[in-house]
């Protein structure tokens, strides 16, 4: 039986809820599916995974730092099995070319430093958590909302995911999974490559 792997950061609860969507629309195709969030500093062996899928948040322009770390540290695995990203973005709402141009790069940024290239990447919009913000990233928020003519009542949030979008993504992963031979086999040694996060 296939076995997925989901690694995720999440720092306002957006891409965490993504993250579990999509763990439970696999294991809902009977894929024994993990999720992991990188702060929880568990040791897993990569290796033993048919496929990965990992996702993060652009917060100025870059994606966290322990999730780029991870990528490169794993970079080798990564590009041996079927792998997919997914980036969270409220900058993907303002419909213009140059805004549509910088989310891309970003993402491919991402993959340039980590050096690893996922056969499907997707760029979905975020949320505004205007409850999770401090006074600061509030203000600043609402001020960016504001200028791209999206919510602003700082009492309540507002989500902004296209789940339809999310569930193509998913399909087109799964069809890569059950078509894809696994190409990286998990070595018989002690020194099995681990999930250090």
């Amino acid at each position: 039986m296939a076995r997925v792997l989901i690694v995720y950061e999440s720092k306002y609860g957006q891409t965490q809820k993504i993250a579990q969507y999509i763990a439970n629309k696999i294991r809902n195709t009977g894929i024994e599916t993990d999720i992991l969030e990188d702060h929880q500093k568990e040791i897993v062996g990569l290796a033993k995974y048919d496929g990965v899928i990992v996702g993060g948040a652009v917060y100025a322009r870059g994606f966290p730092h322990k999730l780029q770390e991870w990528a490169h540290r794993h970079a080798d695995v990564l590009n041996e099995t079927t792998s997919a990203f997914f980036s969270v973005c409220l900058g993907i709402l303002e419909n213009t070319p140059k805004a549509k141009k910088e989310e891309r790069e970003i993402v491919q940024g991402f993959f340039k430093k980590t050096g690893w290239c996922p056969q499907q990447w997707r760029i979905f919009a975020g949320g505004l958590k205007y409850s999770k913000y401090n006074w600061f990233i509030k203000n600043i928020m609402k001020r960016i909302a504001k200028q791209e003519g999206s919510d602003t009542d700082t009492a309540r949030d507002y989500e902004y995911t296209n789940w339809q979008d999310v569930d193509e993504f998913v399909n087109d992963f799964l069809v890569a999974l059950k078509t894809a031979p696994r190409h990286y086999e998990i070595p018989n040694r002690a020194d099995t490559p681990s999930l250090g996060l």
